[in-house]
């Protein structure tokens, strides 16, 4: 009789174990998505801007400007894009560039023509 209640008890304790544990590994996991976090901060942002030549755009890195792009890239001149909407979609480009780690992240006239810039 007392071999069965200690064996009971001893069962009783190994099954609760493993709950002690799942519950540390889920503390452990939750810890982990937090330290993973700051990687998703590096973000483009794309502003665009009119002036007296037309339109042009920047592109920040976490808050930092990295390209001041007053006129249109690969094109001789001073000139900037005819609309908004153009220099939005250059920038676009050079953002998903940047992203895929391209460097330089230059653009090219048959770039321009797939965008339909003129």
């Amino acid at each position: 009789m007392q071999r069965l209640i200690l064996f009971s008890l001893i069962l009783g304790a190994c099954q609760g174990g493993p709950q002690k544990e799942i519950a540390k590994t889920t503390t452990h996991s939750t810890s982990l998505t937090t330290k993973k976090q700051p990687y998703t901060k590096n973000t483009f942002e794309i502003t665009t801007l009119q002036s007296a030549n037309g339109w042009s755009y920047q592109i920040r890195q976490n808050g930092k400007l990295i390209i001041d792009q007053p006129t249109i890239p690969s094109r001789p001149g001073t000139l900037g894009f005819h609309s908004q909407a153009d220099a939005q979609k250059v920038a676009e480009l050079v953002r998903s560039k940047l992203q895929a780690k391209v460097f330089p992240p230059s653009i090219s006239e048959a770039d321009l023509q797939n965008l339909n810039i003129h």
